[in-house]
């Protein structure tokens, strides 16, 4: 299991202390501010000039502050930039090693939301929700004091005016997360249907559904934009009670020093500090806006990262394994061996769910797999019943189980032995773009792509479990002879992959 935790552990705890040192550095700088402003107050009030001194502390505050502000935007954007990805990166990798039935069971745009919406949450509280409250942290004690300082008075009653005005947006915001929680369900939805229907929009249009999924799509809309109302409401409003709770703030402290006869200086120091504290206070109405969206993203996110993975071979490869199985799945005993370099068919109705097994694709405590005595997977090629490739070149298409890719001459080599010497046309042809997993290809070539693959990638263990295979049974004997010639790896053939060419070495009992 991985934690999130771990995230905060590495390379960002430098911007962390940076950003606290930031706003330590603003609260001084806001202390000698406050105090020079009163003196620059009493000097205009009677009549003086203003002293060098007065003027150099006012400058000298000013850029401080700006300094610091800029600084810490800087780096705190720096900051959730790195937590976002490395919680991507942590993603991904989870999200590759789960069993390939865990990733059936998901919708297809349940798991792409992980990398959108969830990391720009985590990327705007790490960013500029928790450096707000880093900052806010010192300035607003800080603020707080110098208050003090200037008129202990002024300061009782007004901390206590602005007390006031925190537990009204105290309740306001308690609800927050569950205007977030409802907002992010219907977002989702929208985003998921959206991902899942756009490959299929045209077929959709020939069955006459397109004005049904528009009336579905306008009504999760309506949908959305009353929760996102609600939640912006809830957040305008505490920024309006703060702005109303500083203005009252302010007429209250005017009033108790025209009571008190309190000195002008002092009285326009402590309604700038006042002015100043409610920028912190602000800052963190927003901060726990941004914490309650990535606390909601944060619960999706340890979920997935709490699902058991397969640990998968790395890019190492070594000497054809001999494959052992045993087990019991729905009450039939499962005994399956393979020895080493072999081709060896794989029957029965558990065929394919054992060759999944055996290539690492999925776990099942039924059955247990041994590779030469290794409960390790070596490295595997699965040819399964869809080509899995990515938009590239046909060279990228052919190497990418390669570590290290071969040379030009070699790919083309292994290419026209497998058949593919019309799509290879010349040597140089290998960078023709491919579309995405193959699309446009017939099942011939990318059956050939994949087993090309398999002999460049030198994968140990080839495990063929696909009805493209069936679909090329007059070609079949010359690709599994290529496939022996080209590579010492040990076969499994499952099912449909079965073929009278294959030597029944072993069978499912």
């Amino acid at each position: 299991m991985t934690s999130l935790s771990e995230l905060a552990t590495k390379d960002r705890i430098f911007d962390a202390v940076l950003l606290t040192i930031c706003g330590i550095v603003q609260a001084v700088a806001l202390a000698f501010a406050a105090f020079a402003t009163r003196d620059a107050f009493a000097a205009l009030h009677a009549g003086h000039a203003l002293a060098t001194s007065t003027v150099l502390q006012l400058a000298i505050s000013g850029m401080v502050a700006a300094a610091c502000l800029f600084l810490s935007k800087y780096r705190a954007e720096a900051l959730g930039q790195s937590y976002a990805i490395s919680l991507r990166r942590m993603l991904y990798k989870q999200i590759a090693r789960l069993p390939k039935s865990r990733h059936k069971e998901r919708r297809v745009g349940a798991l792409s939301l992980r990398f959108v919406g969830d990391l720009s949450a985590a990327r705007l509280w790490f960013g500029r929700g928790l450096p707000d409250v880093l900052s806010a942290a010192f300035v607003i004690p800080g603020a707080v004091s110098v208050l003090y300082f200037l008129d202990p008075a002024l300061a009782v009653y007004g901390i206590a005016s602005l007390s006031c005005t925190l537990l009204i947006m105290g309740s306001l915001a308690w609800h927050l997360a569950r205007r977030h929680q409802k907002l992010r369900r219907n977002r989702a939805n929208i985003a998921i249907s959206m991902i899942e229907r756009i490959a299929i929009a045209p077929e959709l249009d020939l069955m006459g559904r397109t004005d049904r999924e528009l009336r579905k799509l306008e009504k999760q809309g309506l949908s959305l934009r009353r929760d996102a109302l609600a939640r912006q409401g809830r957040t305008a409003s505490l920024q309006a009670v703060l702005q109303l709770g500083v203005a009252l703030t302010g007429l209250l402290m005017l009033w108790l020093a025209s009571q008190n006869e309190t000195a002008p200086a002092t009285v326009a120091a402590s309604l700038s500090v006042l002015a100043l504290l409610a920028l912190p206070l602000q800052n963190l109405a927003g901060a726990w806006d941004y914490y309650c969206a990535w606390s909601v993203a944060r619960e999706k996110a340890a979920r997935l990262l709490s699902e058991p993975v397969l640990m998968r071979a790395g890019a190492d490869h070594g000497l054809s394994p001999e494959i052992e199985v045993t087990g019991e799945l729905d009450g039939n005993s499962i005994s399956f061996a393979a020895p080493s370099g072999s081709t060896s068919a794989l029957g029965g109705k558990h065929a394919y769910c054992i060759a999944r097994c055996i290539a690492g694709l999925d776990t099942n405590e039924g059955i247990a797999v041994r590779y030469s005595g290794q409960d390790r997977a070596p490295k595997i090629a699965f040819v399964g019943d869809n080509h899995v490739g990515l938009q590239g070149s046909l060279r990228r298409s052919a190497t990418l189980m390669c570590s290290k890719r071969p040379n030009d001459q070699k790919i083309a080599k292994v290419m026209q032995a497998f058949g593919l010497s019309e799509l290879l046309g010349a040597p140089d042809d290998l960078d023709q773009r491919l579309a995405e997993n193959g699309n446009g290809l017939s099942p011939f070539q990318t059956l050939s792509i994949d087993l090309v693959r398999a002999v460049l990638g030198k994968a140990d263990v080839v495990v063929i479990a696909s009805v493209r295979w069936g679909s090329c049974r007059d070609r079949q004997a010359k690709l599994l002879e290529t496939l022996q010639k080209l590579s010492a790896a040990t076969i499994i053939m499952a099912e449909d992959a079965t073929s009278p060419n294959v030597k029944q070495d072993s069978k499912v009992i």
